[in-house]
Protein backbone atom coordinates (compact mmCIF):
# COMPACT_ATOMS: atom_id res chain seq x y z
CA UNK A 1 0.00 0.00 0.00
CA UNK A 2 3.05 2.50 0.80
CA UNK A 3 4.56 2.32 -2.38
CA UNK A 4 1.20 2.84 -4.41
CA UNK A 5 0.17 6.24 -2.11
CA UNK A 6 3.26 7.65 -2.55
CA UNK A 7 3.40 7.15 -5.60
CA UNK A 8 -0.55 8.38 -6.34
CA UNK A 9 0.11 11.49 -4.04
CA UNK A 10 3.63 12.29 -6.24
CA UNK A 11 1.56 12.93 -9.26
CA UNK A 12 -1.14 15.07 -7.45
CA UNK A 13 0.64 16.94 -6.00
CA UNK A 14 2.35 17.69 -9.42
CA UNK A 15 -0.62 19.20 -10.91
CA UNK A 16 -1.36 22.84 -10.75
CA UNK A 17 -4.54 22.17 -11.17
CA UNK A 18 -5.05 19.60 -8.20
CA UNK A 19 -7.11 22.34 -5.50
CA UNK A 20 -10.05 24.59 -6.29
CA UNK A 21 -9.53 28.11 -4.86
CA UNK A 22 -11.61 26.94 -1.81
CA UNK A 23 -9.27 24.49 -1.05
CA UNK A 24 -6.39 26.80 -1.05
CA UNK A 25 -8.02 29.46 1.59
CA UNK A 26 -5.73 30.05 4.43
CA UNK A 27 -6.88 30.01 8.50
CA UNK A 28 -5.62 33.53 9.86
CA UNK A 29 -5.40 30.93 13.26
CA UNK A 30 -3.86 27.96 12.47
CA UNK A 31 -3.48 25.46 8.81
CA UNK A 32 -6.76 25.31 7.44
CA UNK A 33 -7.87 21.47 6.72
CA UNK A 34 -9.76 21.11 3.31
CA UNK A 35 -11.58 17.60 2.04
CA UNK A 36 -10.17 17.36 -1.17
CA UNK A 37 -12.41 13.77 -1.45
CA UNK A 38 -13.65 11.42 1.04
CA UNK A 39 -13.97 7.44 0.12
CA UNK A 40 -17.67 6.97 0.02
CA UNK A 41 -16.50 3.10 1.95
CA UNK A 42 -14.83 5.35 4.73
CA UNK A 43 -11.55 3.69 4.15
CA UNK A 44 -9.36 6.84 3.39
CA UNK A 45 -9.77 11.25 3.08
CA UNK A 46 -8.15 12.83 1.06
CA UNK A 47 -7.39 16.89 2.32
CA UNK A 48 -5.55 20.05 1.67
CA UNK A 49 -3.62 22.08 4.41
CA UNK A 50 -2.89 25.40 3.92
CA UNK A 51 0.11 26.87 5.99
CA UNK A 52 0.24 29.73 6.47
CA UNK A 53 4.09 31.89 7.46
CA UNK A 54 4.59 30.64 10.93
CA UNK A 55 1.98 28.09 11.39
CA UNK A 56 2.88 24.78 12.51
CA UNK A 57 1.22 21.74 14.09
CA UNK A 58 1.95 20.50 17.49
CA UNK A 59 4.69 17.56 17.92
CA UNK A 60 2.03 14.65 17.27
CA UNK A 61 1.71 10.85 16.23
CA UNK A 62 -0.92 9.58 14.20
CA UNK A 63 -3.45 6.68 14.76
CA UNK A 64 -4.21 5.64 11.74
CA UNK A 65 -1.89 5.23 8.53
CA UNK A 66 -1.47 8.67 6.80
CA UNK A 67 0.67 9.83 3.89
CA UNK A 68 1.62 13.70 2.63
CA UNK A 69 3.18 15.68 -0.31
CA UNK A 70 4.28 19.08 -0.03
CA UNK A 71 2.73 20.85 -2.99
CA UNK A 72 3.59 24.36 -2.94
CA UNK A 73 6.63 25.87 -1.64
CA UNK A 74 8.44 24.22 1.64
CA UNK A 75 7.51 23.11 4.94
CA UNK A 76 9.58 22.02 7.72
CA UNK A 77 9.08 19.05 9.61
CA UNK A 78 10.98 17.96 13.01
CA UNK A 79 11.21 14.04 13.44
CA UNK A 80 11.31 12.86 16.95
CA UNK A 81 11.94 9.78 19.11
CA UNK A 82 9.49 8.62 21.94
CA UNK A 83 11.13 8.18 25.14
CA UNK A 84 8.95 5.89 27.22
CA UNK A 85 10.90 6.77 30.05
CA UNK A 86 9.64 10.46 30.31
CA UNK A 87 6.11 9.58 28.23
CA UNK A 88 8.20 12.47 25.50
CA UNK A 89 9.41 12.64 22.77
CA UNK A 90 12.64 13.74 21.94
CA UNK A 91 13.37 16.15 18.78
CA UNK A 92 15.97 14.47 16.05
CA UNK A 93 16.34 16.32 14.17
CA UNK A 94 14.88 19.37 11.40
CA UNK A 95 14.39 19.47 7.57
CA UNK A 96 13.04 21.33 4.93
CA UNK A 97 10.20 19.63 2.91
CA UNK A 98 10.09 20.77 -0.72
CA UNK A 99 7.62 21.20 -3.44
CA UNK A 100 7.45 17.43 -4.62
CA UNK A 101 8.65 15.45 -1.36
CA UNK A 102 6.02 12.55 -0.48
CA UNK A 103 6.18 10.39 2.70
CA UNK A 104 4.13 7.46 4.37
CA UNK A 105 4.00 7.03 7.64
CA UNK A 106 2.16 3.77 9.80
CA UNK A 107 0.69 4.30 12.83
CA UNK A 108 2.38 4.67 16.31
CA UNK A 109 4.42 6.06 18.52
CA UNK A 110 7.39 5.49 15.92
CA UNK A 111 6.99 8.47 13.38
CA UNK A 112 6.50 11.44 15.54
CA UNK A 113 6.49 14.88 13.95
CA UNK A 114 5.80 18.32 13.86
CA UNK A 115 5.04 19.99 10.43
CA UNK A 116 4.82 23.58 9.32
CA UNK A 117 5.70 26.74 7.48
CA UNK A 118 8.56 28.52 8.39
CA UNK A 119 9.08 30.63 5.35
CA UNK A 120 7.61 33.76 3.91
CA UNK A 121 5.05 32.29 1.40
CA UNK A 122 1.47 29.99 2.05
CA UNK A 123 2.58 26.52 1.55
CA UNK A 124 0.12 24.38 0.69
CA UNK A 125 0.50 19.71 1.36
CA UNK A 126 -1.69 16.97 0.09
CA UNK A 127 -2.70 14.45 3.38
CA UNK A 128 -4.23 11.45 2.88
CA UNK A 129 -5.28 9.43 5.98
CA UNK A 130 -6.85 6.21 6.84
CA UNK A 131 -9.88 7.51 8.15
CA UNK A 132 -13.44 8.04 7.24
CA UNK A 133 -14.14 11.95 6.46
CA UNK A 134 -15.90 12.56 9.79
CA UNK A 135 -13.57 11.44 12.11
CA UNK A 136 -10.16 13.10 10.92
CA UNK A 137 -10.87 16.02 13.46
CA UNK A 138 -10.76 13.23 15.88
CA UNK A 139 -8.61 9.64 14.61
CA UNK A 140 -5.79 10.94 13.00
CA UNK A 141 -3.28 13.36 15.46
CA UNK A 142 -2.29 12.05 18.92
CA UNK A 143 -0.48 14.71 20.38
CA UNK A 144 2.70 13.97 22.02
CA UNK A 145 4.63 16.25 24.61
CA UNK A 146 8.26 17.22 23.98
CA UNK A 147 11.40 16.85 26.17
Amino acid sequence: MERGVIAALARAAADPDLFTPAQRMPSPDCYARHVVYADPAGRFTILSLVWMPGQFSPPHAHQTWCAYAVCDNTLTETEYAFDPANMKARPLHTVERRAGYCTFGEAGLDQIHRLGNAGVLPAVSLHVYGVECGRVGTHVNRKVDAA
